[in-house]
């Protein structure tokens, strides 16, 4: 959990500063691309662009432009997946639409994206969500300095079966079914509908999923 919050705080503050990083020419940024799971395990980019044009429109879209067509073709409809640095990572929302079926409408440019040799997903928020109402403040979605408290939606990125799943409690029983403590534990919740009990149990599946030395590597599954 600490992980997951740690990720999304350091993606948070690269869109709070993108808007600004070209007006100041001390600063660069440098992105990353990968067309391929290896690739993006190994941090080993076929392509690095220096100082591109970023822009977010939430801290779950991004789109980099590179000034020139032939490049921007290739991020794109080509790469699968960027960073900047070796903290923040996005996948390409193309990418999933085109190889793989399920929830992936609500996705668009580069999305959040956490992974490791086993487990891999990716977070949004409606766009709707982002506007602040009435009821926001009156029922506690929004603290007292004006801070919205949205919930993060979870995609489970199931490489075997080629879809995206959005996590709710359906889907999340589903894949609990391999680990039956932790699903008993999750079903026994009275609550167990609300989205923070869901975040609370597919974070524990996706450690308990990445320690089944049973369960293929995502590499495994791709190649």
């Amino acid at each position: 959990m600490r992980r997951v919050l740690l990720h999304i705080v350091l993606f948070l503050a690269m869109a709070a500063s993108a808007v600004t990083t070209h007006a100041s020419t001390s600063t660069q940024d440098t992105v990353y691309f990968y067309d391929t799971w290896e690739q993006m395990l190994n941090f080993t980019p076929v392509a690095v662009i220096i100082d591109p044009i970023i822009e977010t429109i939430s801290p779950y879209e991004l789109y980099v432009d590179a000034c020139n067509d032939n490049v921007n073709e290739k991020i794109n409809n080509k790469h699968i997946a960027l960073s900047l640095g070796d903290s923040i990572w996005l996948v390409n929302s193309y990418y999933l639409k085109r190889d793989f079926k399920g929830d992936t409408k609500m996705l668009n440019g580069y999305v959040p994206v956490f992974f490791n040799d086993k487990v891999a997903y990716v977070t949004y928020v409606r766009y709707d969500e982002w506007s602040v109402s009435l009821n926001d403040y009156l029922f506690g979605e929004v603290s007292y300095d004006g801070a919205i408290k949205k919930v993060v939606n979870y995609c489970y990125i199931d490489f075997m079966r080629h879809k995206v799943l959005k996590v709710d409690h359906s889907v999340l029983s589903n894949l609990l079914d391999g680990y039956n403590d932790l699903l008993m534990r999750y079903e026994g919740m009275k609550d167990y509908k609300s989205p923070e009990i869901i975040e609370e149990y597919f974070l524990k599946y996706v450690d308990r999923a990445t320690e089944d030395i049973m369960r293929p590597n995502i590499v495994d599954l791709t190649e």
